[in-house]
């Protein structure tokens, strides 16, 4: 009787050893182990950012529910549903399709898939946040963190979550029914340790006041903002939940952090700025040139007369060791690089310029997708280590940062993307 008594009370320390272990997760509850935001990892208005494990890759579709798993060990595209017989016709026991929800973003973080998605019930929309496991067995709601009577308004499903140290921010944007200038926005803030949601700023703002590119970085959430025809760049503090101005100049809304202490920023009529934080110097960096694009060259008269076309800059992204400015390409926007031509010849590819830390040109790089599909399509580029990604609407491709930088980058097929996505093939063929 001793020997199990004494037997029993180890048995119950164990157990209070480890539910001690869990701290505030409280026992048996899933600690959600924190982790930054990469913003190089980037994605635009219909495509994720790349989701990566040791075995695979995860990827969503925009709109409606469809969750899925491609498995590089048995080249297997699947759907994340490990229901057997299941049909992924968005029944309700199918964990990745699901006809309740409109989605509009999927991230991969602390070993779960994250959905932001809208629910329309019979009198509102629900603003929520799901969450898949990564083996298929589970699909479960995490918050509702806004709601709205559907009788006179409708929701924006184009709005992004950016989740960082275990802070999701969830922009949201809801318009009148018969008037899409009347409505408001804001921005939800759910701590994934305490479950509380707060607000950044007012619940229900202004249209005046707009919010743009959120990208955790540090004890931070930096985030701009569009009042009228001023745009400035702010941050949120994680430690005290306090936000501040910061003292860029004649912002226009795209920026890439280098490091703590370094920004690099579009300003007003498309010219390149650095911003120092602990100087609070703005330093211009002339990038006019990589926007250039010579297509012909014609000897008059024992003079050389060249013909060209020029872009401006569009947009900016750094991965910590270079900056990466394009031209007649949006690394978060979602449209093809124009076509324009002079001397018949035409020029249809995004310019990548990449620079060091002190704004000096590395090299430049011409990129579109005719060379991989036969015809230009959308496409975005993700930075990843020492692999860089380009996701296109029916393919995914990599290559070494290496072989990119160098102005060569040998893309292979990665994995088929069999989602729906807009492309321009299919826009052609109807």
């Amino acid at each position: 009787m001793r020997r199990t008594i004494k037997k029993g009370k180890r048995i119950l320390g164990i157990i209070l050893t480890a539910c001690m272990l869990m701290s505030l997760a409280g026992c048996g509850e899933e600690v959600i182990i924190s982790e930054d935001h990469v913003e190089e990892n980037c994605r635009n208005t219909n495509m994720n950012a790349v989701m990566k494990t040791d075995k695979g890759f995860y990827y969503s579709q925009k709109g409606e529910l469809s969750l899925h798993y491609y498995d590089t060990v048995n080249k297997k595209n699947m759907f994340l549903c490990n229901k057997p017989e299941c049909r992924h016709d968005g029944n309700e026991f199918c964990v990745a399709t699901s006809d309740k929800y409109q989605v509009m973003h999927t991230l991969l973080y602390s070993g779960s898939l994250y959905i932001n998605v809208i629910e329309e019930t019979e009198t509102s929309y629900e603003f929520k946040v799901l969450k898949a496991s990564l083996d298929g067995s589970s699909l479960s709601e995490v918050v509702t963190y806004h709601s709205v009577g559907n009788t006179e308004v409708f929701p924006d499903t184009g709005d992004k979550m950016i989740i960082h140290r275990n802070k999701a921010f969830l922009p949201y944007t809801v318009y009148n029914a018969e008037n899409n200038e009347v409505g408001y926005n804001g921005v939800a803030i759910y701590d994934m340790d305490t479950k509380e949601v707060t607000y950044l700023g007012e619940k229900e703002q202004s249209f005046d006041l707009q919010y743009g590119r959120f990208c955790g970085y540090g004890d931070y959430m930096y985030y701009s903002t569009s009042e009228k025809y001023r745009m400035e760049l702010h941050r949120y503090c994680y430690t005290d939940g306090t936000t501040e101005k910061l003292g860029v100049k004649n912002f226009k809304g795209a920026y890439a952090i280098y490091d703590e202490n370094t920004i690099f920023y579009k300003a007003i009529n498309e010219s390149f700025f650095v911003y120092n934080m602990e100087t609070g110097e703005n330093k211009y960096i002339s990038v006019d040139d990589l926007g250039s694009v010579r297509l012909h060259t014609d000897e008059k008269d024992g003079l050389s007369q060249g013909y060209g076309v020029g872009f401006k800059l569009a947009d900016v992204l750094s991965d910590g060791e270079y900056v990466y400015v394009s031209f007649n390409y949006s690394f978060h926007g979602n449209y093809l690089p124009n076509s324009n031509s002079a001397m018949g010849i035409v020029f249809d590819k995004a310019i990548i310029g990449v620079l060091d830390k002190e704004g000096q040109e590395v090299n430049r790089i011409y990129l579109n997708t005719t060379d991989l599909l036969g015809y230009s399509d959308y496409f975005t580029l993700h930075f990843m280590g020492d692999t860089v990604y380009m996701q296109t609407p029916s393919m995914m491709y990599e290559c070494s940062k290496e072989s990119f930088i160098a102005g060569e980058p040998d893309f292979k097929e990665v994995y088929p993307i069999d989602i729906k996505m807009w492309s321009m093939k299919e826009h052609q063929e109807k």
